[in-house]
């Protein structure tokens, strides 16, 4: 009987500690249901730099280690629009985010002003959380839309810090 106690005590502990992970990891795994079902598309983000077409500029790499999300609205619609949040981004800075409709040529400028892009500044708080919604009207013959977003970078035309979508999604 005395060899079982240590396995007991352990399995007490182990017990304690991993029951209250349980609400938080099912809290994380129903957030893009929730996305889903107020009629949008949740979108992640990666650490990727790409053209205004979508394709990928390769052999840059982003410094930051930011997490972001999207959720885009506009199927069926005459508008899209994208709610974005960021968080663990550099805190008390200024992001430049873009929803880019496409099909487009990779020489068509997606910056602001340009068809079929909208456009807007994400400022950090102390903590690096930010938020931001962006919408414009459909370009014609759009399908689909993605976002970008960046940190400049002094003295350069590459950005300092950029995160893309990982997929288009249709609109």
């Amino acid at each position: 009987m005395p060899a079982s106690s240590p396995f007991a005590a352990l399995l007490a502990a182990t017990a304690m500690i991993t029951a209250p992970l349980v609400p938080i990891g099912a809290a994380v795994a129903s957030a893009p249901v929730a996305a889903a079902e107020s009629g949008g598309t949740f979108l992640p983000f990666t650490s990727a730099l790409r053209r205004c077409d979508y394709s990928i500029r390769q052999y840059y790499d982003s410094a930051g280690i930011a997490r972001a999300t999207a959720t885009v609205r506009g199927r069926g619609s005459s508008q899209v629009s994208a709610d974005v949040q960021m968080a663990l981004a550099k805190p008390n800075t200024t992001y430049e985010v873009r929803l880019i409709q496409v099909p487009r040529t990779s020489a068509a400028g997606c910056g602001a002003g340009a068809p079929g892009t909208a456009v807007g500044a994400l400022h950090t708080d102390g903590l690096g959380a930010g938020a931001i919604a962006l919408s414009s009207p459909v370009m014609p013959g759009a399908t689909g839309a993605w976002l970008s977003i960046e940190r400049p970078q002094p003295n350069s035309q590459l950005p300092a810090e950029f995160y893309t979508t990982d997929f288009i999604v249709g609109i």
